[in-house]
C-alpha cells in the first residue's frame, strides 16, 4: 500500500538533484524537436530516464517512487486520458463517416480556397472555446475536422496546427468559465467577472495582432490532388455528422461536464452514422480471431491517442515531485531580492511563472502553485488582485502555445496525424505560427516592462487583504 509522507522528499545535491531529471527531459525533447522527430511516443524515453535520475538521485527512492505515483494518480490524470480516449473516437467515427471529405467538397463547390482558413480557424476556436472555458475540450471539437479541410483547401498546414491552439487558449484565458480564469481569480483573492473585464484588452490586442499574422502567413498551400486523394471520394453526404461535433459544442456550452459531453456525445454519433447508414455497426468493434487482433472504430480509436496520454502520465508522475521536493519554498526564498518595485516583482512573477509551466506543462497546476506566491509578492507592492491574476494567466496561456511538449500543440499534432493528410513537417516547425501565443506573451510583458495597466490598491484594500494574508499565514480562516 502506498502512504503518503508530508516529509519533503530530498535529492542528493539539493535543489539541483531536484532539477537535473526536468533538465534530462527538456534536453531530450528538444534533441528530438528539433531533430525532426517529436512524436509523443519517442517523448516516453526521455521522461522515463528522466524519472530513473529522479530515483536514483532521491535520498529515500521509495517515497521518492510514491511521489510519482501520487503524480499519477491525481484526478487531473484520469479526466485528461479519459477526454482523449473518448475524443480520438469521436475523431475516427468523424474521419471514417466522411465528415471531412463533405466539408472540403462544400468549399470547393462555393471556390473558397484555404488562404483565409487558418484566420477562420482561429476565429471559431476563439468564439468556442470562450463559450465552453476549455482548451482541450475545443482543440478535441475542432481539431479533427479543421486541420484536414484547410489544408486540402490550401492552407499552410502548421499555420492550421497554430490557429487551432491558439484558438483554443484564447477562451481558455479570458472565458468567466475557465478553470485557468476561475484559479487566477481565486488565488489572488478577488472575483471572476473583474478579472475578465480587466483582462479583455490583452487578449483582445494579442488575437488583433495574431489576427493579421494569420492572414499574411495562412496561405502557402496547395489545393493538391495528392491531398484530394488521401481524403477520398468527395461528397456531400458526411455534412450530416457536423451535428456530432455541434452537439459537443452544445454540451459544453450548457456546463456539462467534459467526460458526460464526450460520452453522450460519441454514443449519439455512432448511432445517427450507423442509423444513416455512413457506417456499418459492424465497424464499431472488429474482432479477428484467426489472426488474434481487435480493431473497428472503437479501438482505432483509442489506439490514435495513447501515445500522448502514455507520456502525459509519466510526465504528471514527474510533475509530482516539484512540491514534494521543496522547488516552491526555494523560489519564494531565491526571489525576495528581485521584487523591490513594482516592475521588478511582476518581472519576478512573469519568469517564475514561465519557468513553472514550462516544468509541468499544466497552467491550472500552475496558476494554483504560483498564485499565492504571487499573491504574497505583488501584495507588497499594492498591486490589485486583478491585475496579478491578469499576469499569471496571460502568461500562462501565451507559454501554453509555445512549448512544443506542452498538451495542446501535441494534441493537435496528434489529430493532424491521425486525419489521413500526409504530414510534411514536424511539431516544432508549428511554434512559430502560434501567433496569439507569441503575441499574448508579448503584451503581457510589455504590460511588466512599461506599467501599462497596473494598478494599484487604495490604503483600505490594502490594509484589508494584508489582515487577511496575516490570517492566512497563521492558519486562521
Amino acid at each position: 500500500m502506498i502512504t503518503q509522507s508530508k516529509g519533503r522528499l530530498e535529492f542528493r545535491g539539493g535543489m539541483l538533484g531536484l532539477f537535473l531529471p526536468f533538465l534530462v527531459l527538456f534536453i531530450g525533447i528538444m534533441w528530438l524537436a528539433l531533430t525532426g522527430r517529436a512524436l509523443p511516443m519517442a517523448f516516453w524515453a526521455p521522461t522515463l530516464a528522466a524519472l530513473l535520475l529522479a530515483i536514483i538521485l532521491a535520498k529515500n527512492p521509495k517515497e521518492c517512487a510514491e511521489a510519482i505515483i501520487q503524480g499519477m494518480a491525481s484526478e487531473m490524470v484520469a479526466i485528461m486520458l479519459m477526454a482523449w480516449f473518448l475524443a480520438g473516437i469521436i475523431a475516427q467515427l468523424l474521419k471514417i463517416t466522411g465528415l471531412v471529405q463533405g466539408l472540403v467538397w462544400a468549399g470547393i463547390s462555393v471556390g473558397f480556397k484555404g488562404a483565409l482558413f487558418p484566420l477562420i480557424t482561429f476565429i471559431i476556436g476563439c468564439l468556442v472555446s470562450t463559450a465552453t472555458g476549455t482548451a482541450i475540450g475545443s482543440i478535441i471539437a475542432l481539431g479533427p475536422i479543421l486541420f484536414p479541410v484547410g489544408v486540402a483547401l490550401g492552407a499552410n498546414p502548421p499555420a492550421m496546427i497554430g490557429a487551432i491552439v491558439c484558438g483554443a487558449y484564447f477562451g481558455d484565458n479570458i472565458a468567466p468559465v475557465s478553470d485557468t480564469t476561475i484559479a487566477s481569480a481565486y488565488t489572488q483573492g478577488t472575483d471572476v467577472p473583474a478579472v475578465v473585464r480587466t483582462r479583455l484588452k490583452y487578449a483582445l490586442i494579442a488575437a488583433a495582432i495574431a489576427s493579421v499574422l494569420f492572414v499574411v502567413f495562412g496561405g502557402g498551400g496547395t489545393v493538391s490532388s495528392d491531398n484530394m486523394e488521401l481524403l477520398g471520394d468527395l461528397t456531400p453526404n458526411g455534412l450530416l455528422m457536423l451535428i456530432v461535433p455541434a452537439v459537443l459544442i452544445f454540451l459544453m456550452f450548457k456546463g456539462v461536464h467534459l467526460i458526460v459531453a464526450l460520452m453522450t456525445t460519441g454514443a449519439f454519433g455512432i448511432l445517427l452514422a450507423v442509423v444513416s447508414g455512413l457506417m456499418p455497426a459492424s465497424e464499431i468493434l472488429v474482432i479477428n480471431m484467426d489472426e488474434f487482433s481487435v480493431s473497428g472504430l472503437i479501438v482505432n480509436g483509442i489506439n490514435g491517442l495513447i501515445d500522448i496520454a502514455v507520456f502525459a502520465f509519466l510526465l504528471m508522475g514527474l510533475v509530482g515531485l516539484l512540491e514534494r521536493g521543496g522547488f516552491l519554498e526555494m523560489i519564494v526564498e531565491k526571489s525576495r531580492k528581485f521584487t523591490k518595485s513594482p516592475r521588478s516583482a511582476e518581472i519576478t512573477v512573469t519568469i517564475i511563472t514561465i519557468l513553472v509551466n514550462i516544468l509541468t506543462v499544466a497552467s491550472t497546476i500552475v496558476i494554483i502553485m504560483v498564485g499565492p506566491l504571487t499573491r504574497k509578492i505583488l501584495h507588497n507592492q499594492r498591486i490589485t488582485p486583478e491585475r496579478r491574476a491578469n499576469v499569471l494567466d496571460a502568461v500562462s496561456a501565451g507559454v501554453m502555445c509555445l512549448v512544443p511538449f506542452a498538451f495542446g500543440p501535441l494534441l493537435a499534432y496528434m489529430f493532424a496525424g491521425f486525419s489521413g493528410v500526409e504530414i510534411n513537417f514536424s511539431l516544432i516547425s508549428t511554434i512559430p505560427y502560434m501567433f496569439h501565443g507569441w503575441a499574448l506573451l508579448g503584451v503581457m510583458i510589455f504590460a511588466v516592462i512599461t506599467g501599462w495597466g497596473r494598478e494599484y490598491m487604495d490604503d483600505e484594500a490594502f490594509e484589508a487583504e494584508s489582515k487577511e494574508l496575516n490570517l492566512i499565514s497563521k492558519g486562521g480562516k
